[in-house]
């Protein structure tokens, strides 16, 4: 008796698990056929950007533009926030603040990147590199430039200058930074009206907002304050903040997607957004649009298409075609083994310890 109920027990497992198994290699044979059939975004990547704000054409009295910072592994989030950016008609182009990818690889770049595309979004979308986007060994610079443009950039619009710092997450490349801050700064600054720099880390300007200490952050201070930049933008701390030092507005915009974290200012700020920059004029201002994140079954999901795209296929095919196989078969047996343990009792034929027999005759 003990046995039959082991064995029941055992076939009711490989049942449910092997129909879940095949469930998920289904989930993840669509992801899969889905992004093969994806183009990489022709909006998407600083020059490609640039290219197509030139482009534009907006009334000169308006510019606006949408602000995201910090996606990492929050997709499904972020393509909340993307849904809730068609809404604004009059946005010129989007500005990515870094850790766009979950972790500095070439496979969760092109996991973000096919994300990206499948939203269908397809305004200028400009992106500086973030820490979890580059790193020494595993993701380089170059890599970065070849798959988005120059970590380092600046475009004028309307009158204003724009100016993207991703090259800061490495002494060489930070110091060259500094040089083309400064360079750009001084030939293009007394031509523009404002003035507004990107960067994924702030320099520590102000113990009000969450900043750290990064290399250079005095040179880059002193840039901004003698040039008169008008706004610099930051992420990297998944929050929203604001302060002014000298005349520079600090905005810190880290809500795109990736997990909250509290820290010293702990709820201050603790949620995901969107934000926007309007001018008109001789006026400016900042509209921040919370953003529901998503719920926590989608995060369960994303989680696995995310290991299973960037994880499973590439790295491991053979390993996930074995284990798709031991799953198929795992549910046939348990299929089977049920089926035929819910088939009635023949009427004759030995007593069983399941299926007594009434002697003929009897009663």
């Amino acid at each position: 008796m003990g046995w039959r109920r082991v064995h029941s027990f055992i076939a009711w497992f490989a049942l449910i698990v092997g129909g879940l198994g095949i469930a998920l290699a289904v989930f993840l044979l669509v992801q899969v056929w889905d992004h093969s059939r994806l183009r990489s975004p022709a909006n998407l990547g600083n020059e490609r950007a640039a290219a197509l704000l030139s482009e534009r054409d907006l009334p000169s009295d308006l510019v606006e533009f949408a602000v995201v910072g910090d996606i990492n592994n929050g997709t499904e989030t972020f393509e909340a926030i993307i849904a809730r950016l068609r809404d604004e008609k009059e946005v010129a182009f989007l500005v990515l603040l870094g850790d766009c990818a979950a972790d500095p690889n070439r496979q969760l770049h092109g996991y973000f990147i096919h994300e990206f595309a499948e939203t269908g979004f397809a305004l200028p979308t400009f992106i500086v590199a973030g820490n979890h986007d580059v790193a020494p060994g595993r993701f380089s610079y170059a890599e970065f430039e070849g798959l988005y443009g120059p970590a380092n950039f600046a475009f004028s619009y309307h009158e204003h200058l724009f100016i993207g710092l991703g090259g800061i997450h490495d002494r060489e490349e930070c110091r060259e930074t500094v040089s083309f801050l400064e360079k750009t700064l001084r030939e293009r600054r007394s031509q523009a009206k404002r003035v507004f720099v990107f960067m994924h880390c702030a320099p520590l300007a102000s113990e009000d907002i969450p900043t750290d200490r990064m290399t250079y952050s005095r040179e880059f201070q002193d840039l901004f304050e003698k040039y008169r930049v008008n706004y610099v933008l930051s992420g990297h701390h998944h929050r929203l903040a604001r302060t002014e030092v000298n005349g520079v507005a600090y905005l810190v915009t880290g809500g795109g997607g990736a997990r909250l974290r509290s820290d010293r200012f702990e709820d201050i700020g603790l949620f995901h957004h969107l934000t926007l920059i309007k001018m008109r004029g001789n006026s400016i201002a900042e509209y921040i649009i919370p953003i529901a994140p998503a719920h926590s079954v989608f995060r369960v999901m994303e989680r696995i298409e995310r290991w299973g795209l960037t994880v499973l296929w590439p790295q491991h095919p053979v390993m996930g075609g074995m284990a798709a196989v031991v799953v198929v078969g795992a549910f046939i047996w348990g299929v089977v083994d049920r089926r035929r343990q819910s088939k009635p009792c023949a009427k004759r034929g030995p007593p069983t310890s399941d299926c007594s027999q009434t002697p003929v005759g009897s009663g």
